[in-house]
């Protein structure tokens, strides 16, 4: 953690991310909840907050992103299933299938136009 956070701030960040309340997090740091919410105003603490909550929602995104093509397998086979799956569950399948293939697809457009952007503003800037 940063140094720029006293003991007792760290104690506390640590709580949050331990603890489904806040209240419960300052319990755990052997805080008031005054002192909690104040920590949460304070611009140093969420910053620190969110480069953590960053840095552990990329971990689990790699851990999602190892098990998406087993996930697509199993759609596959559950849709392909004429003889174990219903009709209704094999649409669902096909159904997941296409609106997570769009939504991908709806992305790479949008990063593209992001990226245009991006190069405009910078060649403005120049």
């Amino acid at each position: 953690m940063a140094d720029i956070l006293n003991q007792r701030q760290e104690k506390f960040l640590r709580a949050l991310f331990e603890t489904d309340t806040i209240e419960k997090a300052c319990d755990v740091a052997g805080i008031n909840k005054n002192t909690g919410f104040k920590y949460l105003k304070d611009e140093t603490f969420i910053n620190e907050y969110r480069v953590i909550r960053r840095e552990l929602m990329q971990q689990v995104t790699g851990r999602l992103q190892k098990a998406s093509d087993e996930a697509v397998q199993v759609l596959e086979e559950v849709m392909k299933d004429r003889q174990n799956s219903t009709p209704s569950v094999r649409v669902q399948s096909a159904k997941t299938i296409l609106d997570v293939a769009y939504r991908s697809l709806e992305i790479d457009d949008i990063q593209e136009r992001i990226e245009k952007l991006e190069s405009v503003t910078t060649k403005d800037e120049i």
